[in-house]
């Protein structure tokens, strides 16, 4: 087991992606737990810490630091907000396929590129895939994505699907 001196190395290497990790972390405790309770604060605070100390560990091969910029914070925002949409665009389209007496489903599997270089807009990206009702990313592996939908009318535009384009974005907002 490494030395608390290396594994807080990370911190400083990267603080700007550590305090992100932690803060990240500490919200998501404070969500799930659904309390403001001073142990439960103090609970979130510990576990994002360690969490944080260990993402440092796995990490530590990377040379770059994690820079975030306005542009950025924009552009996250606003493609959470258009998935937020598109979730609930697809939520009633599936609720009406699967309320229909004739249950007019024509499963397809699509196969295409992926331009998207970084893993945290490629995790993003696959993931908002997932997220959607109707369709599942079943392979990501190098630059090649497979994505299977409930209907093939639900996979055919994905390569053109504006939330791809917006991930581009993000990920050219970061160099």
């Amino acid at each position: 087991m490494p030395s608390n001196r290396s594994m807080l190395d990370g911190f400083k290497r990267d603080l700007g992606g550590s305090l992100l990790i932690f803060f990240l972390m500490l919200a998501f405790w404070l969500v799930v737990s659904n309390s403001v309770h001073w142990q439960h604060i103090l609970t979130g605070v510990i576990i994002a810490f360690i969490t944080t100390l260990l993402w440092n560990q796995i990490t530590s091969k990377e040379v770059g630091k994690t820079r975030i910029t306005v542009r950025q914070v924009y552009l996250f925002i606003l493609y959470f907000i258009c998935l937020v949409w598109e979730i609930i665009k697809a939520n009633f389209v599936v609720a009406g396929i699967v309320l229909n007496p004739k249950l007019p489903i024509s499963p397809g599997v699509i196969m295409m590129k992926l331009d998207l270089k970084k893993d945290l807009t490629r995790v993003l990206f696959v993931n908002s895939i997932t997220l959607t009702p109707g369709t599942v990313t079943v392979d990501l592996e190098g630059d090649r994505l497979i994505v299977h939908g409930i209907t093939k009318e639900h996979i055919e535009g994905l390569p053109d699907w504006y939330l791809l384009k917006m991930a581009k974005e993000l990920e050219e907002s970061g160099d």
